[in-house]
């Protein structure tokens, strides 16, 4: 999911439609986090050009992640449906310019770490299927 500048360039009206179903097996970010993979996830939307030096991202996600169940450490399937939107620029920026814009090394739009990124803000922090009554009981619980 890497772009150059020569592809929206090509594009029409310099807007790349995305559709793509991906999967993110186990990784080094992945052990990081909650999250023990995502075996499918359904990317939609547009990168825009504006011609000069901006990509605007508007990416639609929505698939299944799993994670741990916080008591019995079992595997659990969790859907997300999310939103992201980026800007990306193809020049350095100044000092006093946006830091929430991400500034493209060689001339190319990697999407996949917002990909990533959008999910993992879905991850629940704690999760469970286990019944109350059947919570683990002992001394100082």
């Amino acid at each position: 999911m890497r772009y150059t500048k020569k592809d929206f360039l090509n594009a029409e009206n310099r807007t790349i439609k995305i559709d793509e179903w991906i999967a993110i097996e186990e990784n080094d970010l992945l052990h990081h986090t909650q999250v023990k993979s995502i075996p499918e996830v359904h990317i939609t939307g547009t990168l825009q050009f504006d011609g000069n030096t901006l990509v605007f991202s508007n990416l639609d996600l929505d698939g299944v992640m799993i994670v741990l169940d916080s008591i019995s450490l079992e595997d659990l399937e969790v859907a997300f449906d999310t939103k992201s939107q980026e800007t990306y620029s193809f020049k350095p920026l100044e000092d006093d310019e946006d830091e929430e814009i991400i500034v493209v090394k060689k001339d190319i739009v990697d999407i996949k770490p917002e990909i990533f990124q959008a999910i993992l803000y879905e991850a629940p922090m704690s999760i469970t299927r286990v019944p109350r009554d059947q919570y683990p009981k002992g001394n100082g619980w």
